[in-house]
């Protein structure tokens, strides 16, 4: 078994920028924050496309990736906050989704259940939170272009939160279905 194989690579990479992404946040240096901020995002498709296209599974990829993208949405969503450009709400419901998420994984595994099967809605929400969120990072950082990046900051990430919170439904019933089946 190859462990640290190219998506992993790709992965831990991404993990290890995100706190240049937070220094370069504090400096102010937002336009550097997006150049980063898309690359992380296009880093994140990258390793999934290598290791489906290459064969390239491992146990450490299906365990860090999901680690990866925690930390960078849960990253994002501190400098939304501390940019102001987005209200502690809905901040406070993405991340009690988040905390929600890693409680129910951490009791099926008690309960010797690896994991949820990742569902579509799921990786959706992530998919238009990691679109949305940025999107108001962009808004600070290019104001004569405020109104598209809000626009389109804004459209993604309330469909990512909706989706989001309605995957979290499904995965509350396939854990209850397979808790059933398990015995």
């Amino acid at each position: 078994m190859i462990i640290l194989n190219l998506p992993n690579s790709i992965t831990l990479i991404r993990i290890a920028v995100t706190p240049i992404i937070l220094y370069l946040t504090f400096t102010n240096q937002l336009v550097l924050v997006c150049i980063l901020i898309f690359i992380s995002s296009f880093s994140d498709w990258l390793d999934g496309y290598i290791a489906r296209r290459f064969n390239q599974f491992s146990r450490l990829g299906e365990l860090l990736d999901p680690i990866s993208d925690r930390i960078y949405i849960l990253t994002l969503l501190f400098i939304v906050y501390y940019l102001d450009a987005l209200n502690i709400l809905l901040i406070v419901i993405i991340v009690l989704r988040e905390i929600f998420m890693t409680i129910l994984m951490v009791y099926l595994k008690t309960k010797d259940i690896t994991g949820l099967p990742v569902h579509y809605l799921g990786k959706m929400g992530a998919f238009n939170l990691l679109i949305g969120i940025p999107g108001l990072i962009f808004a600070k950082a290019f104001p004569s272009q405020e109104f598209i990046w809000l626009t389109i900051g804004w459209s993604f990430l309330l469909w990512g939160v909706f989706l989001y919170l309605f995957s979290t439904v499904k995965y509350i019933n396939q854990a209850r279905s397979i808790l059933k089946s398990h015995g």
